[in-house]
């Protein structure tokens, strides 16, 4: 076996190791907006006692959500072309806005209503949400993944449309658990789809 050979060989194993690693994370770390929820304010704007323990939980999900972010683009099952990395920076814009969010509904929940940083950060969550359809779409498209591993994005995607349609025909009180349940279950299985995949080419 030459040098060459044996370098990429040890390469390929570390981004292995690496991409499990991240997929791990990313599995360990899915439950964590569920795990905040039950912290929430009974009433959306009141004063909250338990916002660390809230805020924190969503701050793990979004982290959990980068990093399995980065093992998909890794793993190159959105693509490899410029369309690709645009769409990695844009998830990882979006969510480091939605991160931003959750430090501000613990550190400055007065700016709530008159801060544009806060509409904004507030914003990013859905938008990072309704983003992964498109992601969903491109590991389609791509044609890396095959079977259950296309199957995540679209959930997460839909979490929020699903939600919407499910307050209005039940209502928000009746309705509340299908989000966080559909995303659980989303950012669960994406991990796993990348802690089972094998190295990109």
């Amino acid at each position: 076996m030459s040098v060459q050979e044996i370098i990429l060989q040890n390469s390929g194993s570390s981004d292995f190791k690496l991409n499990r690693a991240l997929g791990a994370v990313g599995i360990i770390l899915s439950p964590m907006l569920f795990v905040s929820s039950l912290f929430y304010a009974p009433e959306f704007g009141q004063p909250n006692p338990q916002q660390f323990w809230a805020s924190l939980g969503g701050f793990l999900y979004i982290l959990g959500a980068m990093i399995t972010a980065t093992a998909i683009r890794n793993l190159r099952v959105t693509g490899s072309g410029k369309g690709a990395a645009i769409l990695y920076y844009a998830q990882m814009t979006g969510l480091l806005l939605a991160m931003c969010f959750d430090v501000l509904e613990y550190a400055a929940p007065h700016l709530r209503d008159k801060s544009r940083l806060y509409f904004i950060t507030d914003m990013a969550y859905p938008f990072s949400h309704v983003l992964m359809i498109v992601v969903g779409t491109a590991i389609v498209r791509a044609k890396v993944w095959r079977g259950w591993r296309r199957i995540p994005a679209y959930l997460l995607g839909f979490a929020l449309p699903s939600f919407i349609v499910l307050s209005n025909a039940a209502g928000r009180e009746n309705a509340g658990f299908i989000f966080p349940l559909m995303v659980t279950i989303g950012f669960f299985t994406l991990g796993l789809a990348a802690f089972t995949s094998k190295t990109a080419e």
